[in-house]
């Protein structure tokens, strides 16, 4: 009895084990985790990144951002078109044998009109900071405090000053504006570790993400500002920044007051403070004036008292696209529209971009022409026939304006309205072409004039080709030269060689025999 019941023990065993060796596996949770990033402060209208990590397969990465917009995916990117505090939820969602694994997590995001960074160290003491934070909240700044306090060997509290630096880097990409205020040159030794820390990142952290830029510096200084301008000038040539400002602990109000970097100029130069601007055009020496340092020295002079460097480089630039002109069509072979034509609009592709810049010019080109046939028909003499193509191609940029307030685009509200004037003024050139030409000659011509603009628009954009230009404007001199020699050319033009190549070796065959 006992055996028979062993054996129907050890048999039902055996049958059950197989049924659950057979029977599929049942699937362990799965460890879904949420990451919607730390709390943060942001600006109005600027893109902010949102990173929940590497994606994942068959992950949904669910974001809603508290204004009534929301997104999906793992790496995305939100602008907040208001100021408030919002709170950001992040769902992470995965299946499994027909079974959700979900986590959330969230974030509060500060949006404000804009962000300022101060990065400083113990000598400043909260009492100030409150008041300097009040100055600027008034202004719809907020003023966001990076400050190290410990006392010590300075380069022990500037690699301290760093990894806080890198710990408030998403404040750091957010912000427009950047003030150092230490002790000696501490900030600007801090900023340049972390600066070379982020450049050794090529994911999502590296250092073009920043957008440098986009953003200026400030160094409020109790020291001579010649003592400090070569640290300025190492920071301005590692970040590139618009411009690097040194100003003294007085002009601390005007500073703080002011949310944009041609009112604090302005504000400086009203109230005789003194300061001096680290950019690209003070990486020579131009302390004194000298035979060869003539034309950087009055740069020096200009940019201290409110010229914009842009509108110097614009002018410096001018004569060097003319001579790229100049060379193309009479040693290359090009056919321009002349040489004011392609000059000017590559200039005003400087100002426009070259996107908005290429739509506005294909725009009143297409809008010119299809307003000539229009107004071809009414039979008016030429002048009131071009004006009316005129009225048509600026209601077509303004129709363009338009379009870009419609879809809230600040990079096409942001064009200035002088390069569109001017572009928009040439299209009488194309139309006069058209009439003496014909529209197939025209669009032939215009297309060459077309791709020796953008050439010239890529080589004026080219940040080594600008920094050449302003770091040395005496070379502009040599353009006074080129043209010379290029004025003597009486040969063939490169194109001309190839265009007539058999005959000139028709004309080699003949000469032998």
């Amino acid at each position: 009895m006992f055996k028979k019941i062993f054996c129907f023990i050890f048999i039902s065993a055996i049958f059950f084990s197989g049924l659950i060796l057979a029977a599929p596996a049942m699937a362990a949770p799965l460890a879904v985790r949420a990451d919607a990033g730390p709390d943060r402060n942001v600006v109005v209208n600027r893109p902010v990144s949102f990173f929940a990590g590497e994606p994942k397969p068959n992950t949904l990465y669910t974001w809603s951002f508290g204004d009534g917009a929301t997104a999906t995916g793992a790496d995305v990117q939100h602008s907040y078109q208001k100021t408030g505090v919002f709170r950001v939820k992040l769902k992470v969602s995965t299946t499994a044998n027909t079974t959700v694994y979900s986590a959330t997590d969230e974030a509060i995001i500060r949006v404000d009109k804009d962000l300022v960074v101060l990065i400083s160290d113990k000598k400043l003491d909260k009492e100030l900071f409150s008041s300097l934070a009040g100055i600027a909240n008034a202004k719809g700044i907020l003023l966001v405090n990076i400050q190290e306090e410990s006392a010590g060997l300075d380069y022990i509290v500037e690699k301290e000053l760093s990894n806080k630096i890198l710990l408030n880097k998403e404040d750091l990409r957010q912000a427009s504006e950047i003030i150092l205020w230490t002790n000696k040159n501490i900030g600007l030794n801090a900023l340049t570790l972390a600066a070379q820390e982020l450049s050794l990142n090529n994911g999502h952290d590296n250092l073009k993400s920043f957008n440098f830029s986009q953003k200026y510096f400030v160094v409020i200084s109790e020291q001579p500002l010649a003592d400090i301008d070569s640290s300025a000038q190492n920071i301005y040539n590692n970040l590139r920044p618009q411009l690097v400002v040194l100003a003294k602990e007085s002009a601390q109000s005007d500073i703080f007051s002011n949310d944009s970097l041609d009112g604090l100029l302005r504000q400086l130069r009203e109230k005789n403070e003194e300061f001096k601007l680290i950019g690209v055009h003070t990486q020579r020496d131009t302390s004194e004036l000298k035979y060869y340092n003539i034309i950087s020295y009055f740069i020096g002079y200009m940019v201290d008292r409110g010229v914009p460097l842009n509108t110097i480089y614009l002018l410096l630039v001018l004569p060097v696209i003319a001579t790229l002109v100049a060379f193309s069509r009479q040693i290359v072979g090009f056919k321009t529209l002349g040489i004011y034509t392609p000059s000017i609009i590559a200039v005003s592709f400087l100002a426009t971009g070259l996107k908005f810049g290429l739509i506005i010019f294909l725009l009143t080109l297409a809008i010119g022409t299809l307003g000539r046939i229009i107004a071809r028909k009414v039979r008016i003499s030429y002048l009131p026939r071009m004006a009316l193509v005129l009225t048509l191609v600026c209601l077509s940029v303004f129709g363009f304006f338009l379009i870009g307030a419609r879809l809230e685009n600040f990079d096409i509200l942001a064009i200035s309205i002088f390069p569109i004037l001017i572009m928009v003024l040439l299209t009488e050139e194309f139309i006069t072409l058209e009439i003496e030409r014909g529209v197939k000659s025209a669009v032939i011509l215009s297309v060459e004039t077309f791709a020796l603009t953008v050439a010239c628009y890529f080589l004026a954009s080219w940040d080594m080709f600008k920094s050449l230009i302003l770091g040395y404007p005496e070379i502009i001199l040599l353009t006074i030269v080129i043209n010379l020699l290029i004025g003597r050319w009486t040969g063939l033009r490169l194109l001309e060689y190839y265009r007539f190549r058999k005959v000139i070796k028709n004309v080699e065959l003949a000469e032998k025999k």
